[in-house]
């Protein structure tokens, strides 16, 4: 997401927007988490053949795609956490009730 896409929007909208995309960084976590656990359980059967050397580099491959994409989204999500504290100075983080 470029920064013009976000920067329109309301104080409302960016935190609904941040609680979207941390769920995507946990999403980006699990499948980190299922490529890590089916490689350690390939690898604790050993490699046996091509077919299991393929699957535990593609498991790595996707498991490291995944990791780029949740620190990219992790750098935009600093710059819209910036914003909203740019926006709100003096509040401490939090909107008056």
């Amino acid at each position: 997401m470029r920064d013009e896409e976000w920067q329109g929007l309301d104080e409302e909208a960016l935190e609904r927007l941040l609680v979207e995309r941390w769920l995507y960084r946990g999403l980006m976590l699990g499948v980190m988490f299922v490529a890590a656990i089916l490689t350690t359980y390939i690898g604790t059967r050993g490699l046996e053949g091509l077919l299991d050397q393929v699957t535990v580099g593609a498991l790595l491959a996707l498991a490291l795609a995944a990791a780029g994409v949740a620190f990219a989204m992790r750098q935009q999500d600093l710059r819209i956490h910036r914003e909203l504290r740019r926006r709100r100075p003096g509040s401490g983080g939090r909107t008056p009730p």
